[in-house]
């Protein structure tokens, strides 16, 4: 009997197209993978958690991400598995990203940055320019709305809805922590970023249900044709430009708007793969995940849009896409964004509660539940008690 890998992934419109893949790798071995578990990452991640302090992980692979790997103590050192050519062909910044305490914890599968994307058949329809900082995209939406339309649509949740505030905070001149991890955000510049996405609720600039939508609804939201614009990822970009989308050849991009400072902040990071310290395969596994981050199979995910992790791959498929078109377009902003506006957080232990504790309250500051200024300060509150170990006396 052959052998057997199970595997916990993120699942997801922008994300399961590769794992029609596993298909082909166990033509090519014989080596089955089951996926045990699939879900969004925070989902994975609780799933991973509890597991792990049940005991076993008890998955051969898993999903994880750059900013989620320095909390998950079951992940072992991949370093040995590939060769120095190999991590050589890894974008420099990402290496670095996927490496805690000097060791590789994580092999990268993407590269995730936002774009704008807006609808510019309503643009050009009703006069409008596309907005270069967050107070114009306010200013649009209110014209959208007035012709009866939502403005704009972000993540009203969890991971996605931290990143909206990181990126505002930023773009305003803030910061999330200090040189002692300590929590920086309730400033003026987190005031503004919060007052923004709390003015967009309140005046009804977008959905009310936006407090529920995780990442793939408030992309199909856009995509179904119910907003103007959008800040996405890489991933969802073919589910836009495909025959199923009601927007094919309706919309534009461009980097995301800057905020009062002048300043573009874009959250920046990396989905990625490991390997459990459990795992009982060890050789199998390692060579499904060199299968996985195949310059091969990396295509799958760079053909729906994903930014491929090797400058070799992310360069071919530039040069595939013809001049003057929205995917060439597409490919010059995320460059930029990438060369020019990337903003990472902090690696450390705590950092998935910290941002489960930080979006909370952001988004009782937007519902109007809190004030803008108890939002922050309840959660610096809670924060400094969970990041309180890396301060100094």
């Amino acid at each position: 009997m052959g052998k057997m890998l199970s595997i916990a992934v993120i699942g997801g419109p922008a994300y399961d197209p590769l794992y029609r893949e596993l298909d082909k790798f166990q033509q090519q071995t014989g080596i089955k993978v089951n996926i045990g578990f699939k879900g969004s990452h925070p989902e994975l991640n609780q799933h991973l958690r509890n597991r792990h302090e049940s005991g076993s992980v008890g998955y051969d692979l898993v999903s994880t991400h750059t900013k989620y790997a320095p909390s998950q103590s079951f992940l072992m050192p991949l370093d040995s598995l590939f060769s120095k050519f190999e991590l050589d062909e890894l974008n420099p910044m990402l290496r670095e990203l996927a490496t805690i305490g000097g060791q590789l914890m994580s092999f990268p599968r993407n590269v995730d940055v936002r774009l704008l994307y807006y609808r510019s058949d309503w643009f050009e329809e009703l006069g409008l320019q596309y907005p270069f900082t967050w107070e114009q995209l306010v200013q649009v939406s209110q014209k959208l709305r007035k012709a009866g339309r939502f403005g704009f649509v972000f993540t009203g949740r969890e991971s996605g809805l931290f990143g909206t505030f990181y990126e505002l905070l930023t773009s305003a001149g803030g910061e999330l922590f200090d040189e002692q991890l300590q929590p920086a955000f309730d400033s003026n510049a987190g005031e503004w970023g919060l007052s923004l996405l709390r003015q967009l609720f309140e005046e009804g600039l977008v959905p009310k249900e936006l407090p529920s939508f995780h990442y793939d609804e408030a992309s199909s939201f856009f995509r179904d044709g119910h907003c103007a614009m959008v800040t996405d990822w890489p991933g969802y970009y073919s589910l836009y430009a495909g025959a199923e989308s009601k927007i094919a050849e309706r919309f534009d991009l461009a980097p995301l708007p800057a905020g009062p400072t002048g300043k573009t902040a874009v959250y920046g990071g990396s989905h990625s793969f490991g390997i459990p310290c459990d795992c009982k395969e060890k050789e199998a596994a390692a060579e499904l995940l060199r299968f996985l981050v195949s310059e091969e199979v990396q295509s799958v995910d760079a053909e729906h849009g994903h930014i491929p992790v090797r400058p070799k791959l992310l360069q071919s498929m530039k040069q595939s896409s013809s001049s003057g078109t929205i995917e060439m377009k597409r490919w010059d902003a995320l460059e930029k964004t990438l060369r020019d506006f990337v903003i990472i957080p902090p690696k450390f232990q705590e950092y998935p509660d910290v941002e489960e504790k930080l979006w909370q309250f952001m988004q009782k500051g937007i519902t109007g539940e809190l004030s803008v200024k108890n939002s922050l300060r309840a959660a610096y509150d809670e924060i400094s008690r969970l990041v309180s170990r890396y301060r100094k006396p």
